[in-house]
């Protein structure tokens, strides 16, 4: 690597941290550099039967690494309840606000069957606790957006995990294209292939491949992702533009592949892939963007990101300490209440990502 190259990387690592201290990036950065103030020590867990909380990205785990004090997880199933209680030495309820009226969590985690999410949320909601809540929130755009509104109304605390927001190369993309860096661009992948169907059904969540209590399959659980980042990276809100989806594979009433194109009003194209097609344990992913001046892609493991231009290749890895993912949005939420700072996404991001991934439905000839 040359001097210039070095001096290059050292410049754009500082910018980067200087802009996600300004608040321009997610808070994973900002809370390498500002000490936290008081963050809630007493969280709760709502639905802790959904397979995040014990499969990936192991939502208990990661409360667990937070040194927080889990009060009571719930479940309307008790055996679920309890088992998951034992797993990280909690309480067990069978009743959510029953557990919130006994424990007084000072934050809640959210989760559910995806058509009981409404209930805990509004409830959340009129009770004043910060909450972060798994998406999507609802089976049909219409509910989630009516949540939205509600949450608004209320100016509740109140987030969805935007995972893919917390990762080196969507930071590094957001900003070069905010600084105009990449020139025109031309098109955006976002390529988000996971394993099969049975990992639901082995955690007892095979209400994941029904329509009515799911609200769709692949697109709606993985796709959402890429829907948030178009509209995160490019700061634009895109129409849907063609979708197709398959059952090929699974042969199941939810999709097992989809694909979706969509246009945002300054003219680029996003590429949105998202399956359960993919044969072995991993992943198929792939995130890039095709610029005038560079093509800007995330390295296989994820922890990099390749910039590729006229007389530059160059792979920019992400800092030390850099926390991402759904790990990263979990102590975003601890540290930005601890700070008295609002939510890292809005209710309507996680709306406007739902309402894109039913619009592709309709696109589609799915129905909901």
């Amino acid at each position: 690597m040359t001097e210039n190259r070095r001096q290059s990387r050292r410049g754009f690592l500082s910018g980067i941290t200087a802009a996600a201290v300004a608040g321009g990036l997610p808070g994973e950065l900002r809370s390498q550099t500002r000490n936290p103030a008081r963050r809630p020590q007493r969280v709760a867990v709502i639905g802790v039967g959904h397979y995040h909380a014990t499969l990936a990205p192991f939502y208990l785990k990661i409360l667990q690494d937070e040194k927080v004090d889990i009060v009571g997880v719930h479940d309307p199933d008790r055996a679920v309840a309890e088992d998951r209680a034992r797993r990280c030495g909690s309480t067990p309820f069978t009743d959510y606000r029953a557990m919130i009226d006994s424990t007084k969590p000072e934050f809640v985690l959210s989760l559910n069957r995806h058509v009981d999410m409404p209930g805990p949320f509004r409830f959340l909601v009129d009770a004043g606790i910060p909450f972060l809540a798994e998406k999507p929130w609802g089976v049909d755009d219409r509910t989630v957006n009516e949540l939205a509104d509600y949450a608004e109304k209320k100016k509740a605390w109140a987030t969805a995990p935007m995972s893919f927001r917390y990762s080196w190369w969507a930071q590094t993309a957001k900003k070069m294209v905010e600084s105009g860096e990449l020139g025109t661009i031309s098109h955006i992948l976002v390529r988000f292939n996971q394993p099969g169907i049975q990992r639901y059904i082995d955690e007892g969540n095979s209400w994941m491949l029904t329509k009515a209590q799911a609200g769709g399959g692949a697109l709606l659980n993985l796709g959402f992702h890429g829907f948030d980042l178009c509209r995160y990276i490019t700061g634009e809100d895109p129409k849907v533009i063609s979708a197709v989806t398959s059952h090929s594979i699974w042969k199941r009433e939810v999709e097992d592949y989809a694909f979706v194109t969509l246009l945002t009003p300054g003219g680029i194209v996003f590429l949105n892939e998202a399956s359960y097609t993919f044969p072995a344990n991993g992943s198929d992913s792939e995130r890039k963007i095709a610029a005038e001046k560079a093509l800007v892609r995330a390295t296989p493991a994820g922890d990099g990101v390749q910039i590729i231009g006229s007389g530059r290749n160059e792979t920019l890895m992400a800092p030390p300490g850099f926390v991402g993912s759904w790990a990263g949005v979990v102590k975003d939420c601890l540290d930005r209440i601890g700070r008295g700072e609002p939510p890292p996404a809005s209710v309507r991001d996680c709306a406007a990502a739902v309402s894109l991934t039913f619009d592709a439905y309709r696109a589609a000839g799915e129905t909901s």
